[in-house]
């Protein structure tokens, strides 16, 4: 019985360490791609998708963070239908998907699914 909860507890520690890994992979593999950059000024890239239903309510979170920071956060909307290649890019695989990138164009979060305002609003606010 012990060697059962001991596997256990070693299997989710491994799931664990495996997702800490590869959401560290994706953001320095983001980061690389925004080479146009956005000087001086953090952004946030908005992947999704006219046919993604959790898509309509991030925007509604967003626009609340745009009212919050108004011109010092540029919020870049990008249609995963229309625009592919940037997609494929950035390595998003989920809709909707929110990056964080800050002034020196490094990718400091990554929202999968639906981030709410105050999530938002805080990692906005720790990249000024």
């Amino acid at each position: 019985m012990f060697e059962r909860v001991l596997l256990t507890a070693l299997l989710i520690a491994l799931g664990f360490g495996a997702y800490a890994i590869g959401q560290r992979w994706h953001l320095r593999r983001a980061s690389r791609q925004t080479g146009s950059g956005r000087p001086g000024r953090p952004a946030v890239l908005y992947f999704r998708s006219d046919h993604c239903a959790p898509c309509a309510t991030q925007w509604r979170f967003l626009e609340q963070v745009q009212a919050q920071f108004g011109a010092t956060v540029t919020i870049e909307k990008i249609d995963a239908d229309l625009e592919p290649e940037k997609t494929e890019r950035f390595g998003v695989f989920t809709l909707p998907t929110t990056l964080l990138v800050d002034a020196q164009g490094v990718v400091k979060h990554a929202n999968y699914g639906v981030a709410d305002a105050r999530k938002l609003g805080a990692q906005v606010q720790g990249m000024l």
